[in-house]
């Protein structure tokens, strides 16, 4: 049914293994470029090869329509997903933060034992070693990239089931 697409899903999740792994930051890079080709093509698979069979042809373009609306629970599709792939794909450009190591502020409440006075204080951290690889704009801007494109697996694997189950019982999704 979407037996080839979820070839390519299994991809993407080795793709994010390497990512978790890899430490060598233009090493790092070609990794993230391959997993934002590989997260997109999922789709393009579905569609192009396991859609030769015409139910499943039928049911990914009704769900490929679901993708594509204003629908927020396939927001990952349209502001991940599809963006960062023509992003990266057609214009080469990043999305990530640039360096081995990423500053983060860490803010703190403290109460002066003296006069009990609140007092908000922040201090600067360095975190490197692949700990944190944080989005810089738009969808998800923050969060650390492999977090986002997990979830962009887990978003495919439920679509993908959705479409099999259709499949199975004969019927298009709504």
């Amino acid at each position: 049914m979407t037996a080839r697409a979820r070839i390519v899903l299994e991809d993407c999740r080795l793709a994010l293994q390497m990512l978790e792994d890899e430490r060598d930051l233009r090493k790092w890079r070609l990794h993230w470029v391959a997993a934002i080709a590989l997260i997109r093509a999922v789709g393009h698979v579905l569609e192009k090869v396991d859609g030769q069979s015409p139910i499943v042809q039928a049911a990914s373009r009704t769900a490929y329509k679901q993708w594509t609306s204003e629908a927020t629970e396939h927001e990952i599709f349209r502001e991940f997903i599809e963006k960062e792939r023509n992003t990266i794909l057609k214009e080469y450009a990043f999305n990530l933060h640039p360096g081995d190591q990423v500053e983060v502020a860490i803010p703190v409440t403290l109460q002066r034992a003296s006069d009990g006075v609140i007092v908000e204080a922040a201090s600067v951290f360095p975190l490197d070693e692949n700990i944190y690889r944080p989005l810089l704009d738009g969808f998800r801007e923050g969060d650390d990239a492999r977090d986002v494109l997990s979830d962009a697996i887990e978003w495919w694997e439920t679509e993908l089931a959705a479409i099999e189950e259709c499949v199975s019982d004969n019927e298009l999704p709504a």
